[in-house]
């Protein structure tokens, strides 16, 4: 909350000021207050139990409360510290008396009720002079706030000076190296934060530096506490954990996850075990029914890792073993799920995007980032049903069909993807075939003309396999220098031809027309003719 807080506060500071803008310094500076005095009320409960807990066992607990009472008592000082700084600034810019500005019960006036929240003068003068590459030093000053924090700093750090991750986190918070300014110029933590500010800015910077006192008190104290207990599941390390619902986002659908804080003692690892083929998990008795495989150990953390042998939805169950200390051992059961994807390369022609009527065109629908069955397939201009692999699209009459589709985002909303414009066309025709001879061909031996059996058709550079039937076609022929014409029906040559093709010369000339074929949609093509000579 507070580094959201925090995150406000530097926003507004990078605006021009205004009553909007000083009113949400007071929103700020009010949580923060709140969060310091929750923090404070909370600090007080650890420090009575630690307390209680060292006068009832000393030789357990009485080193640790030492140590954590210097904590208390420097991070008192600096709240109050800062507190006669917050009066004295308010006292400046206002000309109230100090029992004006601090309440009864310690407590500074509400900014609220400050009337000059937006004079620069007095944080100014009072923690930085009128060099701010060369603030001032000594008492209430920035300078002097600056080496108490890092006090500080350094006293929580050697506290616990085994504790990389504590360190790291409080030098974090408390980091007071130079940086650049809004203005892109490289200036002092003094400068930055109370040279020319607002008062109401200043006194919101003020209380974040308190409440990140005491939250570093907490964190610290409970830490100590901790590394003494002696019966619970100590954890001596903290990891952030981002969960997310998908790690796939489209455009416009929402990235969703879960972030929290994960402990764990690097110590005292766990047994991490997974059901192996055919096994599953007991979760009354948390145990495994079948083959338990035991995972390779990083420390506290098991590696999972699994060949991705097909494509499709993966399920692990498996348990947890742990044994706190001086307790019994425990068992957790976990279950978690991974998608399988086969890897596609998609290359779309869009100058060849066509469905053909009559037959089956195969369809292949995805959407990146969704399994299959997150995903819903539409058609306009025509009937797409679910075939063996993938789709199957049989278009209609009509010169142009469309492919969409909807999909289930994790959080189980759903989103109409843009469809995919695709050209209706007809079968194109087959080619005839005569004795082997198609329209390429000239000559006809006279002995493949005699042994002919009929007319074909044949789909040429076709990517369906599809079957024309010759329904009809006709032979014409000069015998004697008399026309003669024979027709038939189906694909065979009749009895009248080959007593044609037998009279047939050298040099003669044998037209086969009138070529008629029928296609899987039914249609009748008209195929054109042939000729050849006979040689």
């Amino acid at each position: 909350m507070i580094n959201m807080m925090y995150l406000v506060l530097t926003a507004l500071l990078a605006m021009n000021v205004s009553k909007e803008i000083l009113d949400s310094f007071i929103t700020v500076n009010t949580g923060l207050e709140n969060t310091k005095l929750s923090l404070n009320d909370k600090m007080t409960a650890q420090y009575k139990s630690f307390e209680q807990f060292a006068n009832e066992n000393a030789a357990k607990y009485g080193a640790a409360w030492e140590e954590a009472k210097k904590i208390r008592t420097a991070g008192g000082e600096i709240i109050a510290y800062v507190d006669s700084i917050k009066a004295q600034a308010i006292m400046t810019a206002e000309g109230w008396p100090r029992d004006s500005v601090v309440l009864g019960d310690g407590r500074i006036v509400d900014l609220a009720k400050v009337t000059k929240k937006d004079s620069h003068d007095e944080l100014t003068n009072l923690l930085i002079g009128d060099e701010p590459a060369k603030p001032k030093d000594g008492p209430m000053s920035a300078t002097d706030l600056r080496t108490k924090l890092e006090a500080f700093r350094d006293l929580v750090k050697n506290s616990r000076k085994d504790d990389t991750e504590l360190a790291a986190s409080m030098d974090r918070v408390f980091n007071f190296e130079d940086r650049k300014d809004a203005s892109g110029t490289m200036n002092n933590w003094q400068s930055i934060n109370f040279y020319h500010v607002p008062l109401a800015a200043g006194i919101t910077i003020l209380s974040k530096i308190q409440a990140d006192v005491r939250n570093a008190e907490g964190e610290v104290v409970k830490r100590m506490m901790d590394a003494v207990e002696g019966k619970s599941f100590k954890f001596n390390k903290l990891t952030a954990i981002v969960k997310p619902q998908s790690s796939y986002v489209t455009v416009g659908s929402k990235y969703m996850a879960d972030i929290f804080l994960g402990a764990y003692d690097d110590q005292n690892a766990p047994e991490v075990y997974i059901c192996g083929p055919g096994a599953r998990v007991d979760t009354a008795k948390k145990e495994i029914i079948g083959e338990a495989i035991k995972l390779p150990m990083n420390g506290a953390m098991a590696r999972l890792e699994q060949v991705a042998s097909g494509a499709g939805l993966r399920t692990v169950s498996g348990i947890i073993k742990y044994k706190p200390v001086g307790g019994e051992i425990t068992t957790e059961v976990f279950t978690t799920e991974y998608e399988v994807a086969a890897p596609n390369l998609v290359v779309s022609p869009t100058k060849m995007n066509v469905f053909y009527r009559g037959v089956d065109n195969p369809v292949s629908v995805s959407v990146s980032g969704y399994s299959d069955k997150d995903i819903v397939p539409t058609a306009t201009n025509g009937a797409l049903t679910k075939g063996a692999e993938g789709w199957i699209m049989r278009p209609g009459k009509d010169a142009e069909a469309v492919i969409s589709a909807t999909v289930t985002n994790p959080d189980g909303t759903k989103k109409s993807m843009t469809g995919m414009k695709f050209r209706v066309k007809n079968v194109p025709n087959p080619s005839p075939y005569f004795a082997g001879k198609s329209v390429n061909d000239e000559n006809i031996k006279k002995a493949e003309l005699t042994a002919a059996a009929g007319v074909i058709a044949k789909m040429e550079n076709f990517e369906f396999d599809l079957k024309f039937e010759v329904v009809s076609f006709k032979v014409t022929m000069i015998v004697g220098g008399v026309p003669l014409e024979k027709e038939v029906k189906g694909p065979a040559v009749s009895a009248d031809m080959k007593e044609m093709f037998q009279k047939a010369k050298p040099g003669q000339k044998v037209y086969i027309e009138g070529i008629k074929a029928k296609g899987p949609d039914g249609t009748v093509r008209n195929l054109g003719s042939l000729s050849f000579k006979v040689v």
